[in-house]
């Protein structure tokens, strides 16, 4: 085992890897794979303007259903590639020694703009869907567990599958199994407002999730998200056990990019999860050629043991202050009274005379005022971030101005309310 593939797995280190053997190579291929199957399903001159203006406007060219098509012909030709190409680069790059194994369950991401996305029917696929070997889903399909607490429609508001974006999570809550490597490889250009989003200092903390989404639970505030911006052609290394979230596509840009899993020994799983990805491809029959081979580890047989479990310190709660204020005497707004508030605190709620909750963040020595839940699905900002500037949304990253609640997203802008501080009082004025 390499230092780099320790670090991942003993530290929740990640990296970036580009030009890696056949690296370039592929990426020109599935680009190519795109753009033809463009064609098939809109005609050449689609093809031609996505070939022209780049994997950035397919969102122009091709409607939100038909991502499910694109994916089915794209995915074929391309499994036998990028499976083959994650066992090269376990070996070639991570130096695994032994035999390990790669996830049958593969992924090509394309999220498209949040505005855009918005418009698309309830039928649309969610971007993080993947595709498997057909007899992988056949075998799936009769085993396959379900939870029926779990509901994401009702977490992301039931709006249009293609609009939705991953929340928090280590993706041992969603099925996958303890130590494995992700390999998460940009075939567009990714920018920091549809990149992928990691939490430093999460690794090893035990945080708890919420089993209507599998997404952390709301009451853990979360340090500054690192927003991995990317060239097409580069991938991102990293341990899924480091929280990791899906930046909601503010861009006006089409995201594209595939994901594949490395397991450096037997997969092994949380017994907490209702569900498991069970098929997975030996390194050593990739390295064979033989790409169409596959292993099932059943979930019931391959539990992980208590004592193999990384000892894991449990994350803080929220403690915030909630304050309830009263109507101002000109009736324009409302007031607390800062006696009530330690000089310590940084932030905390406000309740308005009507029931708004409000969210009041220092600076320096004065506050800024904002609603209390991100205008995308309604969760609590009190978990996210606060840079003095720009508070980030918890859940998928979107930063809010403090000052006037713009965000980059024309659609997303917080309510917010000027502040003064008078004889011991502080007036919220909508």
């Amino acid at each position: 085992m390499n230092l780099l593939l320790q670090s991942m797995l003993q530290k929740g280190a990640y990296a970036v890897l580009s030009d890696f053997e056949r690296q370039a190579e592929i990426t020109a291929l599935v680009q190519q794979l795109i753009v033809d199957t463009v064609s098939s399903l809109q005609g050449e001159g689609a093809a031609r303007a996505v070939e022209k203006h780049g994997l950035e406007t397919l969102h122009l060219h091709l409607p939100a259903s038909q991502i499910g098509e694109l994916r089915d012909q794209v995915m074929i030709p391309l499994r036998p590639q990028l499976l083959t190409f994650a066992g090269t680069v376990g070996r070639g790059f991570l130096g695994i020694e032994n035999e390990f194994f790669v996830d049958d369950y593969t992924i090509l991401r394309i999220n498209y703009p949040y505005e855009e996305a918005l418009n698309a029917s309830s039928t649309s696929e969610n971007p993080g869907i993947g595709r498997v070997d057909p007899r992988t889903r056949n075998q799936n399909s009769s085993t396959q567990r379900r939870d029926p607490v779990y509901a994401p429609q009702e977490y992301h508001r039931h709006t249009p599958p293609a609009s939705w974006a991953h929340g928090p999570h280590k993706d041992t809550w969603t099925g996958h199994s303890r130590d494995g490597i992700n390999l998460w490889w940009a075939i567009s250009r990714v920018a920091e407002e549809n990149s992928m989003i990691f939490y430093p200092g999460s690794f090893g903390i035990s945080y708890e999730a919420d089993p209507r989404s599998l997404y952390l639970a709301e009451g853990f505030p979360l340090p500054a998200p690192r927003k991995m911006a990317l060239h097409p052609g580069e991938m991102l290394i990293f341990n899924p056990e480091l929280l990791h979230a899906t930046h909601l596509n503010t861009t006006q840009h089409t995201r594209i990019a595939l994901s594949a899993r490395i397991n450096p020994r037997q997969p092994r799983f949380n017994p907490r999860c209702f569900y498991a990805r069970e098929f997975w491809h030996s390194s050593l029959d990739l390295e064979a050629g033989k790409t169409d081979t596959i292993r099932q580890f059943a979930r019931e047989d391959n539990f992980e043991a208590d004592d193999a479990t990384p000892c894991e310190q449990v994350a803080k709660r929220r403690n915030l202050m909630t304050v309830d204020a009263v109507s101002s005497q000109d009736g324009l707004g409302c007031r607390l009274d800062l006696s009530c508030i330690p000089q310590s605190s940084e932030r905390f709620l406000v309740r308005t005379p009507q029931g708004q909750q409000v969210l009041l963040l220092r600076v320096q020595a004065h506050w800024r005022a904002v609603q209390e839940t991100c205008p995308h699905l309604d969760i609590s900002l009190a978990d996210g971030h606060f840079d003095g500037e720009h508070i980030h949304c918890p859940a998928h990253g979107v930063s809010f101005h403090s000052e006037d609640g713009t965000s980059t997203s024309k659609l997303l802008t917080l309510k917010t309310w000027n502040t003064k501080e008078e004889e011991g009082w502080l007036h919220l004025i909508p």
